[in-house]
């Protein structure tokens, strides 16, 4: 991703579902990030809910706190992911969902985020755990906007500092190479306005960032 994204695919191919255990584990959650998987779904549903247009999930994963919402929403979906492992079990995730097949209107590509194919545009875009993955806040979060439509909103989250417990998995995480930067959510809204794509808003649960961009 033209040097934009921490980490490679294939490391996350290794680790899918695990990854996709983990990720779901509201014990897991609670002791180290002082969250709750509830939390991201929740955020998730607002991003899906706030329009009627195409949309786009970045950095899918395996879709554990959005595959039953894309099922019930009515909106044409892109889920976009680097890694094949991780989209196939979203795939199966959404499928499974919606009692066994994909919804035709739901599309999953194994591509690069930030390079869409043929120009295209979405009203919404979604990324859950992003924005720690990439060591150039500013520039992602542009790229990612200009895929936008005019009046278009983006909602991304990211690990940010946040309880003493979560601090030192952070920096754990960063000196095994797993994430870009541990940010407060003070500094992750500073490096989003540098974008400067519209009207910014950064909440943080825990030790979790919430960002929400208004064109």
């Amino acid at each position: 991703m033209n040097g934009t994204f921490f980490g490679e695919p294939e490391y996350y191919a290794r680790f899918a579902r695990a990854y996709d255990t983990m990720v779901g584990s509201r014990l897991y959650n609670q002791v180290f990030w002082g969250a709750d998987p509830r939390q991201y779904t929740a955020f998730a549903a607002r991003a899906i809910g706030s329009g009627t247009g195409p949309m786009l999930e970045v950095a899918v994963g395996t879709a554990q706190a959005t595959a039953a919402l894309h099922v019930a929403s009515a909106r044409r979906t892109t889920l976009v992911d680097m890694s094949a492992p991780m989209l196939k079990l979203a795939g199966h995730a959404i499928a499974e969902a919606a009692g066994g097949a994909l919804p035709e209107r739901i599309t999953l590509e194994c591509r690069d985020m930030l390079e869409p194919p043929q120009d295209r545009r979405y009203e919404t875009i979604l990324g859950l755990g992003l924005l720690h993955l990439v060591p150039d806040v500013a520039a992602t979060v542009g790229a990612l906007g200009r895929q936008l439509e005019d009046h278009g909103k983006l909602f991304l989250a990211s690990l940010v500092k946040g309880p003493r417990r979560s601090n030192a998995y952070l920096g754990l995480l960063k000196a095994h190479g797993d994430i870009a930067v541990a940010r407060t959510a003070a500094e992750l809204f500073d490096e989003v306005r540098e974008a400067g794509l519209g009207q910014v808003a950064v909440t943080r649960r825990g030790a979790m960032g919430y960002v929400e961009i208004s064109l």
